[in-house]
C-alpha cells in the first residue's frame, strides 16, 4: 500500500486486518515502485496524490516494469479521495484495475480486492495453458 498519510494508512491496515495478508506500507510512488520491483506481490493499493512521485507515474512505471522484466500483472487499486471522473479515467489510462474512493468503504476494499486477485489468477492460469 502507497499513501503518504499515516491516518490513511492506519484505517486501510485495520481494514484489512479483516483478511489474511501480509501488509507492506510505502510513503509515495518512487518507494512503491522501488517496493514493486524488490518483490512480488498479489495487489497493490496506490493513492494518487503524494509526494516525490504520484500515484498515477507509479502506476505507469509499474505497467512499463511488467513489461520490460515479463512479468505477470498485478492487480492494482487506486485508492484516493479524487473521485471524480475524470479522476477515474485517469487512473484507469494509467493501468489501474480498479478505483476505489475515499473514505474507505470496507467491504467495497475488500471485495475489490478479492475481485482483482481472483481475475489476475484466472489470467495467469490461462496464459499458462496457452504457452
Amino acid at each position: 500500500m502507497a499513501d503518504d498519510h499515516p491516518t490513511n494508512r492506519a484505517v486501510i491496515e485495520v481494514v484489512l486486518g479483516l483478511i489474511d495478508c501480509d501488509l507492506v506500507q510505502v510513503e509515495d510512488g518512487l518507494q512503491a515502485l522501488n517496493a514493486y520491483k524488490a518483490d512480488d506481490f498479489d495487489v497493490v493499493l496506490m493513492d494518487l496524490q503524494m509526494p516525490v512521485m504520484d500515484g498515477l507515474t507509479a502506476i505507469r512505471e509499474i505497467r512499463k516494469f511488467e513489461v520490460e522484466q515479463g512479468r505477470h500483472r498485478t492487480p492494482v487499486l487506486a485508492v484516493t479521495a479524487n473521485a471524480m471522473t475524470e479522476h477515474v479515467l485517469a487512473s484507469r489510462q494509467a493501468g489501474a484495475d480498479h478505483h476505489i474512493a475515499k473514505p474507505i468503504i470496507p467491504d467495497l476494499l475488500i471485495g475489490a480486492i478479492i475481485q482483482s486477485t481472483t481475475e489476475a489468477a484466472k489470467a495467469e492460469a490461462k496464459a499458462a495453458q496457452a504457452g
